[in-house]
C-alpha cells in the first residue's frame, strides 16, 4: 500500500477535521498558527496568534481581518502575501518581515494554500515566530540581516542608507530592492515603521510626553512625529494614547 494512500485513508477517518489537532497548536509556545479564507478573514488562530492580535479568545478573531488588529500599512503587507499564495498556488517559505504589533522585532514566516476536497483553494494557512537574533534568520538572507538588525537597535539615532548598504555588502540600489521585496518599503520607509512601532509601545506603557517620545524614537520634532504617526496609524499620537493606554 502506498504511503500517500495510508495518509489519505487515515485523514478520512478523522473527517479531515483539523480541529482534532488544535490542542497541539495551542501547546506550541513560540509559534503562531493562523488560517484565513480567501477574503482574508480569520477562521483559526492558536494562542500565540491570539496574543499578537491582543485578544484572549480565538472566537474574538473569527470573521475579522488583519486590518482589525494591526496598523494599516502592516496589515496591507500581510494581505499582499496571502493573496500572492492564493493567486499563484505557491507557498511562501521562511521569509522575514516586521512582527505584528511589536516594536523592534522581526518574524520568520511561511504561508501555504488551503484546498477543499475538490482541490480548489479556499484560503491560506501560515506560521510565524519571533526572530531572537541574527542566528535565527535564514542563512540565505546573508549580510542583509545585519542592516535590518542595525535599524532595530539604532532607530533613535540618525541612520544613513549608505551605512546600511555597507553593512549588507550591497549597493544602495540593491539594498532598496531587497527591502522592497521583503518589507514592501525602502530602507527609510522601513525605518519610519520601526520608529512608529517603538513610539506605540511608549505611548501605551509610559508617562513620557509626546515630544519626549518623538525625540527618543528618532524624529526631528513633535510635528514630524505626528505627521508620520498619522500617516502610518491613521490617527494622532494623542488619540492613540487615549484609546490604547495600558492601565496599571
Amino acid at each position: 500500500m502506498r504511503k500517500n494512500t495510508v495518509q489519505q485513508d487515515f485523514l478520512k477517518l478523522t473527517g479531515n477535521n483539523i480541529h482534532h489537532f488544535k490542542a497541539l497548536f495551542d501547546l506550541i509556545p513560540d509559534v503562531a498558527f493562523f488560517m484565513k479564507d480567501t477574503e482574508g478573514r480569520f477562521v483559526m488562530n492558536n494562542r500565540r496568534a491570539c496574543a499578537f492580535c491582543r485578544v484572549k479568545q480565538e472566537s474574538e478573531t473569527y470573521g475579522k481581518t488583519d486590518h482589525d488588529f494591526f496598523p494599516k500599512e502592516q496589515a496591507d503587507e500581510y494581505v499582499r502575501g496571502d493573496q500572492e499564495v492564493i493567486r499563484t498556488s505557491k507557498p511562501i517559505i521562511n521569509e522575514i518581515c516586521a512582527a505584528p504589533g511589536v516594536t523592534d522585532q522581526l518574524i520568520v514566516y511561511s504561508k501555504v494554500p488551503v484546498y477543499n476536497s475538490k482541490k480548489k483553494i479556499i484560503g491560506v494557512a501560515g506560521i510565524h515566530r519571533i526572530i531572537d537574533g541574527l542566528r535565527d534568520i535564514p542563512q540565505w538572507q546573508g549580510r542583509f540581516a545585519q542592516s535590518v538588525d542595525y535599524i532595530h537597535k539604532n532607530f533613535g539615532k540618525p541612520i544613513r542608507t549608505e551605512h546600511l548598504a555597507k553593512l549588507a555588502g550591497v549597493s544602495k540600489r540593491q539594498l532598496d530592492r531587497r527591502f522592497i521585496r521583503l518589507f514592501n518599503a525602502n530602507p527609510n520607509e522601513y525605518l519610519q515603521r520601526v520608529r512608529i512601532q517603538a513610539a506605540r509601545e511608549l505611548l501605551e506603557k509610559s508617562d513620557r510626553t509626546i515630544t519626549d517620545i518623538a525625540q527618543a524614537c528618532g524624529f526631528y520634532d513633535h510635528s514630524h512625529f505626528t505627521k508620520t504617526f498619522k500617516l502610518i496609524m491613521s490617527c494622532t499620537p494623542f488619540s492613540y494614547r487615549k484609546s490604547h493606554r495600558v492601565k496599571d
